[in-house]
């Protein structure tokens, strides 16, 4: 509606029309924003969520993705690492079987007695200060390993790289802070992309260092991707949502201001909100009414996980020997080392896990996370039992790569569902303590897929295909569905 004055000229403002019953009309005069800029900025007020939906995704999404992708391939190193270590060890220092699992187990006795404290750490002092010191610690000691004298100097040494590596899961933590929804399932699966490919440079490391310099310089080098995480530290942020929690608005609006400079894009316009919760990162909040049966079901998610990945992982070269004896027509050499041929397979088969990527980006936001989950543990079981039918190499290498297929999707699965799930105050905190039932599994599975799988195949494949059809209930029956939901900040 505009107004004339009294010398000709004319303004426009903003009205408010209100009408009355007999037809009358009540005109009422509002200034535009800009003449009441202060007390507009005021009344306007955004959360951390918000800024994160409007800032979008560009270049700043895709460097923390590179970074926090180095985590999960120094993990995989160190994972894919214990696998074919084992044939080398057994024949070198005349270790048994049983011997040869502890080297395993120990590394995941580090990892899961020392999780939930640096879930706890991270949800108290910040994801960015945990990430370095978790770094730091797989370096150093994944280094000295190469030095170990004697087999208990490697158990020691091997289950303080465990210690460490329990930190290295909550860069996925970090990076799923800053994804919008929209695209946070996606990017979040295409990051297993660093994964596959840390365990396929370890196979490719290993065929070319073992045979030529041994299995010392393969721990020595093995440490590289840790080494590369601490020399790129500067550029990974700290987390604004933590911020916002730990009451630091100030630091967190500036994180977010750098977020949209280097994106290109802007913040909304107004004030952060501060949404702060005084137990940050308490265990008893995990036990909460609104996360007691979420928390339940996914430790024993996490257990099948790790127990079903990581038995595959070592299984692999066990399988092959066995599978190399049978073809043969003789017993498994105990002091036999990895042909090429097994190393070609071993990467074979870890194509799997980039195969599984466009199903899971498919499924993930169509049916949901969770009978997304229950689909890869069922495909995971189906294969596992095929693994005990005698077949040629080729086929039982399509066998293995399914079963790495499905596991990486699992993995996908529980890494994406819980960050989702938990709320920031206790995010990390979820993780850890879930990562720590993963560890009880991976402290398992050598004694199933090295000790167990030598006695009888069939009995490791059964056992590990009736845990994934029970991991597949539970994952399909969780009480949450995370699709198209925004990250909650703190417990209510």
């Amino acid at each position: 509606m505009d107004f004339s004055l009294a010398d000709g000229r004319i303004f426009f403002t903003n009205t408010q029309e209100r009408f009355f019953e007999d037809g009358n009309v009540d005109i009422r005069t509002r200034l535009p924003c800009e003449r009441r800029r202060s007390s507009c900025d005021a009344d306007r007020k955004f959360t951390v969520e918000e800024a994160v939906e409007v800032l979008g995704v560009g270049w700043f999404q895709f460097r923390l993705w590179a970074i926090t992708g180095l985590f999960s391939m120094a993990d995989a190193c160190e994972m894919m690492l214990l696998a074919v270590l084992s044939p080398e060890l057994r024949c070198q220092w005349g270790l048994s079987q049983t011997q040869v699992a502890l080297i395993t187990t120990v590394v995941f006795i580090g990892m899961g007695t020392t999780s939930p404290f640096w879930g706890i750490l991270a949800d108290r002092y910040g994801r960015r200060n945990n990430l370095m010191l978790a770094s730091v610690v797989v370096w150093y000691f994944g280094l000295l390993t190469s030095f170990s004298p004697s087999y208990f100097w490697l158990l020691l040494l091997r289950g303080l790289v465990g210690a460490g590596m329990a930190g290295m899961p909550h860069g996925f933590t970090l990076l799923t802070e800053y994804l919008p929804q929209k695209y946070r399932a996606k990017i979040l699966i295409f990051g297993s992309v660093c994964w596959a490919t840390g365990t396929m440079f370890e196979i490719t490391l290993s065929a070319i260092v073992i045979p030529r310099l041994g299995w010392r310089w393969l721990l020595a080098l093995s440490s590289i991707p840790c080494l590369a995480i601490i020399v790129l530290f500067r550029y990974l942020p700290m987390s604004a949502r933590y911020l916002v929690g730990a009451g630091r608005k100030e630091e967190a609006f500036r994180i977010l201001q750098s977020i949209a400079k280097i994106n290109k894009t802007q913040l909304p316009e107004g004030e952060l909100v501060e949404e702060m919760q005084d137990q940050r990162g308490h265990p008893k909040l995990l036990f909460s009414r609104s996360y007691l049966r979420t928390t339940l079901q996914l430790w024993v998610l996490w257990f099948g996980t790790a127990l079903t990945y990581y038995g595959m992982v070592l299984a692999s070269a066990e399988i092959l020997q066995l599978h190399n004896a049978k073809t043969a027509g003789g017993q498994t050499c105990k002091c036999s080392g990895l042909k090429t041929d097994d190393y070609v397979s071993m990467i074979f088969s870890t194509l799997g896990e980039y195969i599984s990527l466009p199903l899971n980006m498919l499924l993930i936001d169509v049916i949901g996370r969770r009978y997304t989950g229950a689909v890869n543990f069922v495909g995971c079981s189906v294969f596992f039992l095929l693994i005990q039918v005698h077949v040629s190499q080729e086929v039982l290498t399509f066998f293995i790569f399914m079963v790495r297929g499905f596991s990486t999707g699992i993995f996908n699965f529980v890494y994406i569902y819980t960050t989702e799930v938990y709320p920031t105050s206790i995010r990390a905190s979820g993780l850890g303590t879930s990562s720590t039932c993963a560890r009880v599994g991976a402290m398992i599975t050598p004694f199933l897929a090295q000790v167990l799988l030598d006695a009888s195949l069939s009995a490791a494949v059964w056992v590990y295909a009736c845990i994934c059809f029970v991991c597949a209930a539970v994952a399909a029956l969780l009480p949450i569905e995370t699709k198209g939901r925004a990250l909650p900040q703190i417990v209510t």
